[in-house]
């Protein structure tokens, strides 16, 4: 009675079916439900982002253009004498290669947090889709690192227009590392987690040590296959049978 006076609806209005009750319970006081508010957050963070790190590039650009530069660069053993002018010259004259590479990675990231909020829930719907953007991530996490252990074993032979390859994969080999350790939190047993979590440490280990052996050692495609049969083994047996996920169009392992 007292909740029909406040109100001021009717009992009939109250006891009725689909008055939406199960909405209301979700909404916050400003009157949109929580995952709209924080998708809005994520959105407008990934768009800041997004547009400093543009602003940084632009800005480079232009004083590339407005201070010209020019490098020569002669590798001891060689013959051979590389020339860098324009944007490249500018930042290595200036020595801003890491300036150039943290504004792809920040622009890269503002790019997948404006993606998130959809990303979110069509996963959510969506378990085939889930599952391949776990394997996504992995896949992603080796390729990189093999390609930046592979661009300092070239850098370490003289060619120094591979230090930006070596940026550019390391920003990619973080960023997949923590897409990786973010997905870990869809398990919802605590001791399942902590074992997934412990077992995605090794394997992240074991092939930081094939780069390392690749980048040192110039391995080539040795170093390629290893790397591969370590992903392979860890998609195809680990992950099945001690992490409880399974790759295929079913998704996860119920």
């Amino acid at each position: 009675m007292k909740l029909r006076q406040r109100f001021r609806v009717s009992l009939d209005w109250m006891l009725e079916n689909g008055q939406g009750w199960e909405e209301l319970d979700d909404k916050q006081p400003g009157g949109e439900t929580a995952p709209k508010a924080l998708g809005r957050g994520w959105s407008i963070a990934g768009g800041a982002i997004t547009g400093l790190s543009l602003l940084g590039l632009l800005l480079l650009g232009i004083l590339s253009s407005v201070f010209p530069a020019s490098v020569a660069e002669a590798p001891a053993g060689v013959e051979w004498v590389r020339g860098y002018t324009g944007l490249t010259g500018f930042l290595k004259y200036h020595h801003l290669e890491w300036l150039f590479a943290l504004c792809l990675l920040t622009a890269f990231g503002g790019v997948l947090l404006l993606a998130l909020p959809r990303i979110r829930r069509n996963t959510e719907k969506n378990p085939i889709l889930r599952s391949n953007l776990e394997l996504l991530a992995i896949a992603g996490q080796a390729g990189s690192l093999y390609g930046c252990a592979q661009s300092l074993w070239w850098l370490n032979q003289g060619l120094e227009h591979y230090r930006g390859p070596v940026w550019l994969y390391l920003a990619l080999t973080l960023a997949c590392s923590v897409w990786m350790a973010a997905n870990l939190r869809r398990e919802q047993d605590p001791r399942q987690r902590r074992k997934n979590s412990l077992i995605e440490l090794g394997y992240c280990a074991a092939q930081a040590a094939v780069a390392v052996l690749t980048a040192d050692m110039g391995l080539g495609l040795a170093g390629l296959a290893l790397g591969v049969i370590l992903l392979v083994t860890y998609l195809l047996v680990v992950n099945p049978r001690y992490m409880g996920r399974r790759f295929t169009r079913k998704g996860k392992r119920p």
